[in-house]
């Protein structure tokens, strides 16, 4: 039996992960994809529009079910209305006059710049609404609620998927949209949360809950199952009695022409990686517990300057960042020796996938992660003389609470230290915290909470949980949607000066951009305009971005580069971060993929395109090699390219190993710096900045490791 494919009568099932669909038998007759049911022309389309089940009027009468959402509009946006064919490239979305801010919401623009031609009706008391005379096309159904109406959010669990008009005009649709806690709301902390929805415990596995974490201590809340080796590091911490016996690094050779990475570093004595001037003795030791409490520390001891007042110099690492993806940095303190802060900074890099038989830096084990933060040149400006001192990071700068909390903590609140007048940050109190950072006398909730996408759960709780006083992502719109991750997962700037507001979407006052506002609102009133490029020197010198305006070279930036792809426009299904991805944790799957990569049929690509791929191989790139083991993500999704400092045992080299030094190494090395664009197309074939290939030579798809689809990348002898 032919049937047709009718639409998706209730969305996507976020949760779940899963596309439900309608069918309607309509007999043996072969109708195209294009075509519609016969039928009379729809005089009307009608429905309700709801807040979610079981909502109460904020401050209202709690007997009130509070169900229906009157004044608001109903919106048919036809599908021909939307933009979906100028180009959204990276300077569109970061240099002036910002073109793409035209257009980077496919419904919402639509509606600002056209909604009075639209098909529309208001709601009524009971929240009905009807719309008569809907003419033949195809729309997006999005509810934009009343002026003054606070308490509920655009879009509607209708907003993602085209309708015809013969399956509007079916039955009435019933519309549920999220509702948002008030401005006076106050976070809670996840332990309250899960209080209540411990079916959602499995999101204490993802990286969003266990990216910082106190060394060797995990809090209540995080899980490391999945990750049984991001402890591994802690193993060179030595515990000893004297510091002089832990781990030994050299470090030396400062090239100012560096990032992150300005100093070579290197085991003690390992060759492999020649060193011109040692310059200080890194030491990686932990105090013995039977003596002390067991912290871990990095010990700065100046080689070259025994006179040095501020060596050794004991840092104590307070928190690891990372561990669950590619690298592990270690966040520490500086001790009273050397001015003591309040603030915490980054130091040294652990490469999980990284060997100390790479003669590049950043391929080794160990390498330099702002040492220069705590190395100076001494009154002659010259690093690496007599002179040269250990020193602590200037006050304000860098430190993790300015530059990086807002991200990282739930419950993000800024204050101004009394001592020291350092802008600081705290997270909500929680007795199942991780760590105490304001230093009162309860812990605090680090990493990503419930109420870091579902806003402050005050209201919520207050209320015995009644849904209205909470944000549902997957009731919004999906530009909605997917700015609750575009907040972080972004380079934009947020407002603070020059020394606050990196990657963090902070307003002129100060205020976090709470989940549920619109990609508008986050440009305008939580993005410093200056700074809006994705890089600390404005949109100028967008470094972060391949020369083809299009991929990122750095991560960060899943968001600005989502948006650019047809996924996130088009006149059929509007997709959001969380149609590929369960935010709970709630699947086996890496990067917590809703369904299996490695499955060359898997539902994640083919629920939505059917694609034979040794067929589309053949057609393509005139191979089908390796063709059933091909992923549509090898080619389509950029960001699992392996490249640069977190390549591993796939960086690709033009000559074949071994090299004589360091310098030929990096001379040969076919890519320089990660990929980690989430635009879903394959790279401009150019050999624009891939160093060692003369122009014209280079290979189809430089900077990825999408070569893989046909060639062992990863049996290469060199690791």
């Amino acid at each position: 039996m032919n049937k047709l494919l009718l639409g998706i009568t209730t969305g996507i099932l976020l949760s779940l992960g899963v596309l439900v669909f309608l069918f309607v038998d309509v007999g043996d007759e072969p109708i195209g994809s294009d075509r519609l049911l016969q039928a009379s022309q729809p005089s009307s389309f009608s429905g309700k529009v709801l807040s979610a089940a079981g909502a109460v009027v904020v401050g209202g009468d709690a007997s009130n079910p509070g169900h229906p959402v009157v004044a608001a509009t109903v919106y048919l946006v036809p599908t021909t209305a939307m933009d979906l064919s100028t180009k959204m490239t990276a300077s569109a979305i970061y240099a002036a006059p910002y073109p793409a801010e035209a257009y980077d919401e496919p419904l919402e623009d639509a509606i600002r710049l056209k909604g009075s031609e639209f098909p529309q009706a208001m709601t009524d008391g009971q929240g009905n609404f009807r719309i008569e005379a809907v003419p033949d096309g195809n729309f997006f159904v999005h509810v934009t609620p009343a002026v003054d109406d606070r308490e509920h959010l655009p879009g509607g669990d209708h907003s993602r998927n085209a309708y015809s008009v013969q399956q509007l005009s079916s039955e009435a649709m019933t519309i549920e949209v999220s509702s948002s806690p008030s401005t006076t709301a106050h976070a809670v902390g996840s332990t309250t949360c899960l209080g209540c929805h411990d079916d959602k415990s499995h999101w204490q596995q993802t990286g969003h809950k266990i990216a910082w974490t106190v060394p060797g201590a995990p809090g209540p809340m995080q899980d490391f199952s999945r990750f049984p080796g991001f402890f591994n590091a802690l193993d060179s911490y030595l515990e000893v009695d004297d510091y002089r016996d832990g781990t030994r690094l050299e470090l030396g050779d400062y090239d100012a022409g560096r990032g992150n990475d300005k100093f070579k570093l290197r085991l003690a004595g390992d060759s492999r990686l020649p060193i011109e001037s040692v310059y200080v003795d890194v030491y990686l030791w932990r105090e013995k517990t039977e003596n002390a409490d067991g912290k871990y520390y990095i010990t700065m001891d100046n080689r070259l300057n025994p006179d040095d007042p501020n060596s050794p110099a004991h840092l104590e690492i307070k928190l690891l960042y990372g561990g669950a993806v590619h690298d592990q940095r270690y966040i520490v303190s500086a001790p009273a020796s050397l001015g003591e802060r309040p603030g915490w900074y980054t130091l040294l890099r652990y490469n999980l996938s990284g060997s100390d038989s790479r003669l590049n830096r950043q391929r080794r084990v160990w390498h330099d992660y702002k040492f220069y933060l705590w190395w100076s040149a001494g009154e002659d400006g010259v690093h690496g003389t007599g002179d040269d001192v250990v020193k602590a990071p200037p006050v304000n700068q860098n430190t993790i609470q300015t530059m990086c909390a807002s991200c990282h903590f739930t419950g993000w609140e800024r204050y101004e230290d009394e001592a020291t007048g350092q802008l600081l940050a705290r997270a909500v109190n929680d007795v199942n915290g991780a760590i105490n950072i304001d230093d009162d006398p309860e812990m605090d909730e680090i990493n990503i909470g419930c109420e870091n996408c579902h806003g402050p759960g005050s209201e919520h709780v207050a209320n015995a949980g009644q849904s209205r006083f909470i944000v549902n992502p997957k009731l919004l719109s999906a530009e909605r949607s997917s700015v609750v991750c575009g907040r972080c997962h972004d380079r934009r700037q947020g407002y603070g000066g020059e020394i606050i507001g990196y990657t963090q979407a902070l307003s002129r006052e100060g205020e976090l951009a709470r989940p549920g506002i619109s990609r508008h609102e986050l440009l305008t009133k939580f993005t410093d305009p200056i700074k809006k490029g994705p890089t600390m020197r404005g949109p100028d010198t967008e470094y972060n971005i391949w020369p083809d305006d299009i991929h990122s070279s750095k991560p960060h930036q899943q968001y600005s580069d989502f948006i650019k792809s047809k996924m996130y426009r088009n006149d059929r299904l509007l997709v959001t971060c969380s149609d590929c991805h369960d935010m709970h944790g709630n699947t086996p799957n890496f990067r917590w993929l809703l369904h299996d990569q490695n499955d060359p049929n898997s539902p994640l690509c083919q629920r939505c395109h059917e694609v034979d791929i040794n067929a589309h191989m053949q057609t393509k790139v005139g191979a089908t090699m390796k063709g059933h083991l091909t992923r549509c993500i090898d080619c389509h999704m950029a960001a699992t390219a392996n490249a640069g400092g977190i390549a591993g045992a796939y960086g690709r080299m033009i000559q074949t190993p071994p090299y004589a030094d360091a310098a030929e190494e990096q001379k040969n090395a076919y890519w320089e710096g990660p990929m980690r664009s989430h635009v879903f197309d394959v790279p401009l074939k150019t050999n624009v900045m891939v160093r060692g290939v003369e122009p014209g030579q280079a290979m189809p798809i430089p900077y990825t490791n999408s070569c893989g689809v046909c060639h062992q990348v990863d049996e290469l002898p060199f690791r």
